[in-house]
């Protein structure tokens, strides 16, 4: 499994986004495993970024910053009938 850690820094009140490539077409999206206070998960949506049928896309979460401190946000990339994830990206937001 691979893993990767990302951090940004957002201010309170701001929206941000998450982009993370997925590959719905074999069953891979990604589930944000967690929300925690202080964050708002405001939607996601899956972008196609190829014309081709079951190319890559990108999978946006759109977040909203309620209340300052540091969060840890951790997504997983699965398929739903799978147990384990592929990957799992963390992202440590600090909102000020």
């Amino acid at each position: 499994m691979n893993q990767n850690n990302f951090e940004r820094v957002v201010q309170v009140g701001k929206k941000f986004a998450i982009d993370l490539e997925a590959m719905p077409g074999a069953g891979y999206m990604w589930e944000m495993t967690q929300n925690p206070t202080g964050l708002e998960l405001l939607s996601q949506k899956v972008v196609s970024r190829s014309k081709e049928i079951g190319g890559n896309s990108t999978q946006r979460f759109l977040i909203l910053a309620h209340q300052p401190g540091n969060y840890s946000l951790e997504f997983e990339l699965k398929r739903k009938w799978e147990a384990l994830p592929v990957e799992t990206s963390i992202f440590t937001i600090q909102v000020k």
